[in-house]
């Protein structure tokens, strides 16, 4: 470290002079003031780590000058000369801040050996300080770490995860985010905008769904480093998406997984923010966290997608269907709303079986599926409910609309599969105890339309047209 910039404030103009030639003789750089006015003046003006200061000044009082100096430049050591010593105006330089307190005249080794010492505290203050800081920042960066896995460890669902995510990154202390930013997915080789905040419509359109290497996103899905962004606005390399208002800077960090790029984060910084490699490394190292537990929300939604759905088909299976029906049968009757059930299975199917084989038969399952998927509304639930069997769940549908529903599965299975199909439908009414009756009622209906001659629909007991 340098040696300090002294300040040296006596009237005297023969021993400014003198003392100013032999502190610059030891390698200090020397400031005068011939009193206490011009004296904080210079401070004000000057870094000044040291002030020599004589108690009897023509304008301020020395011992006031010093109170002042330490009141407004807290980092500057005072030293006091004086050539007329008193107990109590040495006690009284102590207790204003002074380091230490001279009597003229002085040997010019035992300032130096003062100036030294003085300027050792200072060093070790700042010392301090910086560990204080770095304290403050590693805290800072623990907290984060512990609020992102705190957020990834509360849910396993993904629209939840990344919501939560996002929210921690963008009040992080560590670092000057914008509240706005969004997170992507990555979606068959290329980028799905998942979740985002804050961001203008401008910039989301082109976000949807982002190729590999195109834009600065896909460029750090691609490399899986994190990539910045001086100024978007004037980069040929990410040219699809920022606000057309005013200028950015961004971060752009992977979020990996198994060595993969499975997302990324994408962030602004106000202008002109610097990012050191320390920083660049913790991003880094969230990234990798996050990652992991993106990774292990997606094994999850595949885990249960496959628990809930019938491997063959495709269809919702039973599971999945206690789930749906244990809801729409609490709005029905909760709210009294129309809720109706389709129960049907395909005519014959053993003898179809026999004639065309297993794999035919579930070729002819398959089919039968995609008919009904088809054919029901985005609204509607179909499910496998157990060999040639489906179960059609219709919200808010009044009998009449479902059994228009159940004829036109008919005619269409008729039509594009070549074999029949029997239905039967039924629909919530008061009194019914249970969701299980509500199907039990479907099924019955189903049997009276095979007892009937099947290729045809009916409906519970009591709920006819």
């Amino acid at each position: 470290m340098a040696e300090p910039r002294i300040l040296i404030i006596d009237d005297d103009p023969n021993l400014r002079k003198t003392l100013s030639d032999i502190l610059r003789l030891k390698g200090y750089e020397t400031l005068t003031a011939e009193n206490g006015e011009k004296g904080l003046a210079v401070l004000r003006e000057s870094r000044v780590k040291l002030v020599l200061i004589d108690l009897g000044l023509p304008d301020i009082p020395g011992l006031e000058v010093l109170a002042r100096i330490k009141a407004d430049f807290p980092g500057a050591e005072a030293i006091v000369l004086t050539g007329q010593a008193t107990i109590d105006s040495a006690v009284e330089a102590t207790n204003r801040g002074a380091f230490s307190y001279l009597v003229k005249p002085y040997e010019i080794d035992q300032l130096i050996n003062h100036i030294r010492r003085a300027h050792e505290k200072q060093q070790a203050e700042e010392e301090i300080a910086e560990h204080h800081i770095e304290l403050e920042r590693m805290n800072a960066e623990l907290k984060t770490l512990h609020e992102i896995s705190e957020a990834i460890s509360q849910t396993l669902d993904m629209d939840e995860l990344v919501k939560d995510v996002l929210q921690v990154m963008l009040r992080t202390r560590i670092f000057p985010f914008e509240v706005c930013g969004g997170i992507f997915l990555v979606d068959d080789d290329r980028l799905r905008l998942a979740s985002f905040v804050s961001l203008p419509e401008t910039a989301l359109k082109p976000c949807q769904e982002i190729r590999r290497e195109q834009c600065l996103c896909g460029r750090a899905m691609a490399t899986g480093k994190v990539v910045m962004s001086r100024d978007a606005r004037q980069s040929e390399a990410h040219v699809l998406c920022y606000p057309e208002t005013e200028k950015y800077e961004r971060i752009i960090v992977p979020l990996k997984a198994i060595g993969k790029v499975v997302g990324l984060i994408s962030l602004y910084t106000e202008p002109g923010t610097e990012v050191s490699e320390g920083l660049v490394s913790l991003l880094s190292s969230m990234g990798n966290q996050i990652g992991i537990a993106v990774n292990n929300a997606r094994l999850y939604e595949e885990i249960k997608s496959a628990s809930l759905h019938d491997p063959l088909t495709g269809l919702a299976n039973r599971r999945f269907l206690d789930i749906q029906l244990e809801k729409i049968f609490e709005l029905a009757r909760r709210y009294g709303q129309n809720q109706s059930v389709i129960m049907l299975d395909i005519d014959h199917f053993k003898r179809y079986n026999d004639t065309y084989g297993h794999q035919g038969g579930d070729q002819l399952l398959i089919k039968l599926a995609e008919i009904l998927t088809a054919e029901m509304r985005k609204s509607d639930y179909v499910f496998r409910y157990g060999g040639e069997e489906f179960l059609a769940l219709l919200p808010d549908t009044e009998l009449p609309m479902a059994l228009d529903a159940a004829e036109r599965l008919r005619a269409a299975v008729e039509r594009e599969a070549g074999v029949t199909i029997s239905l039967g439908v039924a629909v919530y009414h008061d009194g019914m105890p249970d969701k299980e009756t509500l199907v039990k009622e479907a099924d019955a209906a189903l049997y009276r339309a095979k007892e009937g001659g099947r290729n045809r629909v009916e409906t519970a007991e009591g709920q006819g047209t």
